[in-house]
């Protein structure tokens, strides 16, 4: 695992991704990817049961899988899920010098966004 993969992922949303990559036929992994736009500059969209990229983070018997590029942007976040009576979602936290839209999976990290630009 690389040694950059400062991401982490609390116990319930571990338990989460195993439930939904539990469903199909690749259990254990999930991947995350990055895609322009929305509230923020970034959203995280989650594939359960695919492993694409280099494997980031592991617990629980869940290995999150990305590219370069998005762990480079995910370093010093968690991954969060929220379950209540209105639903449930993945919400990503982290560090003070990230704005995250109140989705929970929309964010910008403006240093990192204008270097990217350039």
């Amino acid at each position: 695992m690389a040694r950059h993969a400062l991401f982490q992922i609390t116990p319930q949303a571990a338990a989460e991704l195993s439930r939904q990559a539990a469903l199909t036929s690749c259990p254990g992994v999930a991947s995350l990817e990055l895609q322009p736009g929305g509230c923020q500059s970034w959203v995280l969209v989650i594939h359960a049961g695919v492993a694409v990229g280099e494997p980031m983070a592991r617990t629980d018997g869940i290995t999150l899988w990305a590219h370069t590029d998005t762990v480079n942007q995910l370093e010093s976040m968690h991954l969060d899920h929220h379950h209540d009576l209105r639903g449930g979602g993945f919400i990503l936290r982290g560090p003070k010098d990230v704005r995250f839209c109140t989705c929970g999976i929309a964010f910008s990290r403006p240093a990192r966004d204008v270097n990217q630009e350039q």
